[in-house]
Protein backbone atom coordinates (compact mmCIF):
# COMPACT_ATOMS: atom_id res chain seq x y z
CA UNK A 1 0.00 0.00 0.00
CA UNK A 2 1.24 3.51 -0.78
CA UNK A 3 -0.03 6.95 0.00
CA UNK A 4 0.88 10.60 -0.45
CA UNK A 5 0.74 13.75 1.63
CA UNK A 6 1.69 16.85 -0.28
CA UNK A 7 4.75 15.89 -2.28
CA UNK A 8 5.75 13.03 0.03
CA UNK A 9 5.00 9.51 -1.22
CA UNK A 10 4.89 6.73 1.39
CA UNK A 11 5.26 3.09 0.33
CA UNK A 12 6.56 -0.22 1.64
CA UNK A 13 10.35 -0.49 1.51
CA UNK A 14 12.07 -2.53 -1.18
CA UNK A 15 15.56 -4.04 -1.40
CA UNK A 16 16.96 -0.99 -3.18
CA UNK A 17 16.02 1.23 -0.23
CA UNK A 18 18.13 -0.49 2.42
CA UNK A 19 21.52 1.19 1.82
CA UNK A 20 19.80 4.55 2.21
CA UNK A 21 17.89 3.39 5.28
CA UNK A 22 21.14 2.28 6.95
CA UNK A 23 22.77 5.66 6.29
CA UNK A 24 19.66 7.44 7.57
CA UNK A 25 19.80 5.38 10.75
CA UNK A 26 23.39 6.45 11.39
CA UNK A 27 22.47 10.15 11.41
CA UNK A 28 19.12 9.66 13.17
CA UNK A 29 20.25 7.50 16.11
CA UNK A 30 23.95 8.29 16.65
CA UNK A 31 23.69 8.19 20.45
CA UNK A 32 21.97 4.81 20.45
CA UNK A 33 24.59 3.38 18.07
CA UNK A 34 27.39 4.83 20.17
CA UNK A 35 26.02 3.23 23.32
CA UNK A 36 24.95 -0.17 21.98
CA UNK A 37 27.08 -0.58 18.84
CA UNK A 38 26.19 -1.24 15.22
CA UNK A 39 27.12 -4.09 12.88
CA UNK A 40 26.27 -3.41 9.24
CA UNK A 41 26.86 -7.05 8.26
CA UNK A 42 24.21 -8.21 10.69
CA UNK A 43 21.84 -5.57 9.35
CA UNK A 44 22.34 -7.08 5.89
CA UNK A 45 21.29 -10.46 7.28
CA UNK A 46 18.20 -8.90 8.82
CA UNK A 47 17.42 -7.31 5.46
CA UNK A 48 17.34 -10.77 3.89
CA UNK A 49 15.03 -11.88 6.68
CA UNK A 50 12.71 -8.93 6.04
CA UNK A 51 12.57 -9.67 2.32
CA UNK A 52 11.41 -13.21 3.06
CA UNK A 53 8.86 -12.10 5.67
CA UNK A 54 7.57 -9.36 3.37
CA UNK A 55 7.05 -11.85 0.53
CA UNK A 56 5.11 -14.25 2.76
CA UNK A 57 2.98 -11.40 4.11
CA UNK A 58 2.01 -10.39 0.58
CA UNK A 59 1.17 -13.98 -0.35
CA UNK A 60 -0.84 -14.74 2.79
CA UNK A 61 -2.27 -11.32 3.58
CA UNK A 62 -1.23 -11.84 7.22
CA UNK A 63 0.36 -8.71 8.67
CA UNK A 64 3.09 -8.87 11.31
CA UNK A 65 5.76 -6.27 10.47
CA UNK A 66 6.19 -3.68 7.73
CA UNK A 67 8.83 -1.09 6.94
CA UNK A 68 7.70 2.04 5.10
CA UNK A 69 9.73 4.73 3.38
CA UNK A 70 8.82 8.27 2.46
CA UNK A 71 10.28 9.59 -0.77
CA UNK A 72 10.36 12.99 -2.41
CA UNK A 73 10.98 13.03 -6.14
CA UNK A 74 12.44 9.54 -5.89
CA UNK A 75 14.75 10.51 -2.98
CA UNK A 76 14.38 8.60 0.29
CA UNK A 77 13.73 11.16 3.02
CA UNK A 78 12.25 9.14 5.91
CA UNK A 79 11.07 5.82 7.33
CA UNK A 80 8.66 4.31 9.84
CA UNK A 81 7.78 0.74 10.83
CA UNK A 82 4.56 -0.83 12.06
CA UNK A 83 4.51 -4.13 13.93
CA UNK A 84 1.95 -6.21 15.79
CA UNK A 85 2.82 -6.03 19.49
CA UNK A 86 -0.41 -6.99 21.21
CA UNK A 87 -3.75 -5.24 21.17
CA UNK A 88 -1.60 -2.17 20.60
CA UNK A 89 0.61 -2.11 17.51
CA UNK A 90 4.09 -0.65 17.62
CA UNK A 91 5.49 2.25 15.58
CA UNK A 92 9.27 2.33 15.28
CA UNK A 93 12.20 3.69 13.26
CA UNK A 94 10.59 7.08 12.70
CA UNK A 95 13.41 8.87 10.89
CA UNK A 96 13.65 11.91 8.62
CA UNK A 97 16.83 13.03 6.86
CA UNK A 98 18.30 16.13 8.58
CA UNK A 99 17.94 18.34 5.50
CA UNK A 100 14.22 17.48 5.27
CA UNK A 101 13.22 17.98 8.89
CA UNK A 102 10.64 20.55 10.05
CA UNK A 103 8.73 20.18 6.78
CA UNK A 104 5.93 17.96 8.08
CA UNK A 105 7.37 14.71 6.72
CA UNK A 106 7.74 13.07 10.13
CA UNK A 107 4.13 13.88 10.88
CA UNK A 108 3.06 12.49 7.49
CA UNK A 109 4.88 9.21 8.13
CA UNK A 110 3.37 8.75 11.60
CA UNK A 111 -0.10 9.64 10.35
CA UNK A 112 0.29 7.13 7.51
CA UNK A 113 1.18 4.21 9.79
CA UNK A 114 -1.56 5.20 12.24
CA UNK A 115 -4.06 5.04 9.40
CA UNK A 116 -2.65 1.66 8.33
CA UNK A 117 -3.26 0.36 11.86
CA UNK A 118 -6.72 1.94 12.07
CA UNK A 119 -7.74 0.35 8.75
CA UNK A 120 -6.96 -3.05 10.26
CA UNK A 121 -9.16 -2.46 13.30
CA UNK A 122 -6.29 -1.81 15.72
CA UNK A 123 -7.53 0.01 18.86
CA UNK A 124 -4.30 1.90 19.66
CA UNK A 125 -0.67 2.36 18.64
CA UNK A 126 2.40 2.85 20.80
CA UNK A 127 5.94 4.13 20.32
CA UNK A 128 8.98 5.06 22.37
CA UNK A 129 10.91 8.32 22.26
CA UNK A 130 14.00 9.47 24.10
CA UNK A 131 13.07 11.59 27.09
CA UNK A 132 15.40 14.38 25.96
CA UNK A 133 14.11 14.49 22.34
CA UNK A 134 11.86 17.52 22.77
CA UNK A 135 10.98 18.03 19.05
CA UNK A 136 9.84 14.42 18.61
CA UNK A 137 7.85 14.45 21.85
CA UNK A 138 6.14 17.67 20.79
CA UNK A 139 5.19 16.11 17.45
CA UNK A 140 3.74 12.99 19.05
CA UNK A 141 1.78 15.03 21.59
CA UNK A 142 0.40 17.13 18.73
CA UNK A 143 -0.77 13.91 17.07
CA UNK A 144 -2.59 12.78 20.22
CA UNK A 145 -0.01 10.49 21.86
CA UNK A 146 0.10 10.37 25.66
CA UNK A 147 2.82 9.16 28.05
CA UNK A 148 2.23 5.81 29.75
CA UNK A 149 5.66 4.45 30.79
CA UNK A 150 9.32 5.38 31.35
CA UNK A 151 12.10 2.88 30.73
CA UNK A 152 15.76 3.17 31.70
CA UNK A 153 18.18 1.80 29.10
CA UNK A 154 21.31 0.59 30.87
CA UNK A 155 24.67 -0.66 29.66
CA UNK A 156 27.79 -2.21 31.22
CA UNK A 157 31.07 -2.14 29.32
CA UNK A 158 33.60 -4.92 29.80
CA UNK A 159 36.73 -2.80 29.40
CA UNK A 160 36.86 -1.88 33.10
CA UNK A 161 35.39 -5.06 34.64
CA UNK A 162 37.73 -7.15 36.76
CA UNK A 163 37.65 -10.79 35.54
CA UNK A 164 37.10 -12.02 39.10
CA UNK A 165 33.86 -10.03 39.34
CA UNK A 166 32.27 -12.22 36.66
CA UNK A 167 34.25 -15.38 37.35
CA UNK A 168 33.36 -18.83 36.08
CA UNK A 169 31.99 -19.86 39.47
CA UNK A 170 28.36 -20.96 39.41
CA UNK A 171 25.82 -18.17 39.69
CA UNK A 172 23.60 -19.15 42.62
CA UNK A 173 19.96 -18.12 42.71
CA UNK A 174 18.19 -17.65 46.05
CA UNK A 175 16.95 -20.82 47.70
CA UNK A 176 13.84 -22.26 46.06
CA UNK A 177 14.49 -20.70 42.65
CA UNK A 178 15.88 -22.30 39.51
CA UNK A 179 15.97 -21.80 35.74
CA UNK A 180 14.34 -24.03 33.12
CA UNK A 181 15.46 -23.59 29.51
CA UNK A 182 12.62 -22.91 27.07
CA UNK A 183 12.54 -22.10 23.37
CA UNK A 184 12.68 -18.54 21.99
CA UNK A 185 9.01 -18.82 20.96
CA UNK A 186 7.69 -20.57 24.05
CA UNK A 187 4.00 -19.59 24.33
CA UNK A 188 3.93 -19.63 28.13
CA UNK A 189 6.94 -17.31 28.21
CA UNK A 190 5.09 -14.80 26.03
CA UNK A 191 2.10 -14.94 28.38
CA UNK A 192 4.27 -14.59 31.48
CA UNK A 193 6.11 -11.59 30.04
CA UNK A 194 2.73 -9.91 29.69
CA UNK A 195 1.92 -10.67 33.32
CA UNK A 196 5.26 -9.23 34.48
CA UNK A 197 4.63 -5.81 32.89
CA UNK A 198 3.80 -2.82 35.03
CA UNK A 199 0.04 -2.54 35.49
CA UNK A 200 -0.49 0.50 33.24
CA UNK A 201 1.74 -0.90 30.50
CA UNK A 202 -0.06 -4.26 30.61
CA UNK A 203 -3.36 -2.48 30.01
CA UNK A 204 -1.93 -0.55 27.06
CA UNK A 205 -0.13 -3.42 25.33
CA UNK A 206 -2.75 -6.10 25.93
CA UNK A 207 -1.88 -9.78 25.30
CA UNK A 208 1.21 -10.17 23.11
CA UNK A 209 0.79 -11.18 19.49
CA UNK A 210 2.37 -14.62 19.11
CA UNK A 211 4.61 -14.62 15.99
CA UNK A 212 3.00 -16.50 13.08
CA UNK A 213 4.57 -19.67 11.73
CA UNK A 214 6.32 -17.94 8.83
CA UNK A 215 8.10 -15.55 11.22
CA UNK A 216 9.27 -18.41 13.42
CA UNK A 217 10.49 -20.34 10.37
CA UNK A 218 12.28 -17.27 9.01
CA UNK A 219 14.04 -16.80 12.34
CA UNK A 220 15.31 -20.37 12.31
CA UNK A 221 16.33 -20.10 8.65
CA UNK A 222 18.22 -16.78 8.81
CA UNK A 223 19.21 -16.78 12.52
CA UNK A 224 19.57 -13.00 12.85
CA UNK A 225 20.61 -13.37 16.50
CA UNK A 226 21.16 -15.87 19.29
CA UNK A 227 18.29 -15.97 21.78
CA UNK A 228 18.48 -17.96 25.02
CA UNK A 229 15.35 -17.95 27.14
CA UNK A 230 14.62 -19.46 30.55
CA UNK A 231 11.55 -19.74 32.72
CA UNK A 232 12.33 -18.72 36.30
CA UNK A 233 10.80 -21.40 38.53
CA UNK A 234 9.71 -21.31 42.18
CA UNK A 235 8.08 -24.32 43.84
CA UNK A 236 7.19 -25.71 40.43
CA UNK A 237 5.56 -22.50 39.19
CA UNK A 238 6.81 -20.09 36.55
CA UNK A 239 7.30 -16.70 38.18
CA UNK A 240 9.41 -14.88 35.58
CA UNK A 241 11.45 -14.98 32.41
CA UNK A 242 15.19 -14.51 31.96
CA UNK A 243 16.45 -13.96 28.42
CA UNK A 244 19.79 -13.33 26.75
CA UNK A 245 20.35 -12.07 23.20
CA UNK A 246 23.58 -11.86 21.23
CA UNK A 247 23.83 -10.44 17.73
CA UNK A 248 27.47 -9.62 17.01
CA UNK A 249 30.84 -8.84 18.66
CA UNK A 250 30.29 -5.29 17.40
CA UNK A 251 27.07 -4.81 19.35
CA UNK A 252 26.05 -4.99 22.99
CA UNK A 253 24.45 -8.26 24.08
CA UNK A 254 21.07 -7.84 25.77
CA UNK A 255 19.65 -9.29 28.97
CA UNK A 256 16.03 -9.34 30.07
CA UNK A 257 14.83 -9.98 33.63
CA UNK A 258 11.03 -10.04 34.01
CA UNK A 259 9.56 -11.03 37.38
CA UNK A 260 6.13 -11.12 38.94
CA UNK A 261 5.86 -8.27 41.40
CA UNK A 262 5.78 -10.52 44.47
CA UNK A 263 9.15 -12.03 43.53
CA UNK A 264 10.99 -8.79 42.88
CA UNK A 265 13.64 -7.76 45.37
CA UNK A 266 14.21 -11.31 46.64
CA UNK A 267 17.78 -11.48 45.35
CA UNK A 268 17.14 -12.76 41.82
CA UNK A 269 18.08 -9.65 39.87
CA UNK A 270 21.81 -9.52 40.59
CA UNK A 271 22.72 -13.20 39.93
CA UNK A 272 20.72 -13.18 36.68
CA UNK A 273 22.55 -10.06 35.50
CA UNK A 274 25.86 -11.66 36.49
CA UNK A 275 24.91 -14.71 34.44
CA UNK A 276 24.23 -12.47 31.44
CA UNK A 277 27.50 -10.57 31.92
CA UNK A 278 29.43 -13.83 31.95
CA UNK A 279 27.65 -15.14 28.85
CA UNK A 280 28.18 -11.87 26.96
CA UNK A 281 31.87 -11.87 27.85
CA UNK A 282 32.18 -15.50 26.77
CA UNK A 283 30.68 -14.72 23.34
CA UNK A 284 32.89 -11.67 22.80
CA UNK A 285 30.31 -8.91 23.14
CA UNK A 286 31.83 -5.53 24.08
CA UNK A 287 28.97 -4.60 26.42
CA UNK A 288 25.78 -5.85 28.00
CA UNK A 289 22.58 -3.82 27.81
CA UNK A 290 19.27 -4.19 29.58
CA UNK A 291 16.03 -2.24 30.09
CA UNK A 292 14.19 -1.58 33.35
CA UNK A 293 10.90 0.19 33.91
CA UNK A 294 11.10 2.99 36.46
CA UNK A 295 8.89 0.85 38.73
CA UNK A 296 11.38 -2.03 38.76
CA UNK A 297 13.43 -0.58 41.60
CA UNK A 298 15.15 -3.84 42.59
CA UNK A 299 16.38 -4.41 39.02
CA UNK A 300 17.59 -0.82 38.78
CA UNK A 301 19.38 -1.24 42.10
CA UNK A 302 21.10 -4.42 40.95
CA UNK A 303 22.23 -2.64 37.77
CA UNK A 304 23.66 0.21 39.84
CA UNK A 305 25.46 -2.26 42.11
CA UNK A 306 27.04 -3.94 39.09
CA UNK A 307 28.19 -0.67 37.54
CA UNK A 308 25.69 -0.27 34.71
CA UNK A 309 25.48 3.23 33.25
CA UNK A 310 22.15 4.90 32.46
CA UNK A 311 22.78 6.61 29.10
CA UNK A 312 19.17 7.55 28.40
CA UNK A 313 15.51 7.12 29.30
CA UNK A 314 12.81 6.16 26.79
CA UNK A 315 9.21 7.27 27.24
CA UNK A 316 6.43 5.05 26.01
CA UNK A 317 3.52 6.93 24.37
CA UNK A 318 0.13 5.68 23.24
CA UNK A 319 -2.50 6.98 20.82
CA UNK A 320 -6.05 5.68 20.86
CA UNK A 321 -7.40 4.97 17.37
CA UNK A 322 -10.98 4.22 18.36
Amino acid sequence: MAGTKGQLRVREASARDFPGIIELGKVSFPREMEVFGFDQEMVARQVRLYRWVSLIQRLTGRFFFKLYVGELGGELVGTATLAREGEAWYIGMVMVAPEHRRKGFGQALVEFVCEEARSRGVPRVILHVREDNAPAKALYQKLGFELFEREFHLVREFADIEPASISSEEVVLPEGYRLRRVGPFDRQAFQLLDECREERAAQIYGPSAYPPLYVRLAFRLFRPQLIERYAIMHDGDRIGVYSFRFTSPREAARAGVALRREHRGRGLEKPLLLRALRRAKELGAPKLGTVADEGETALLGACDELGFARPFVMEGMVKQLR
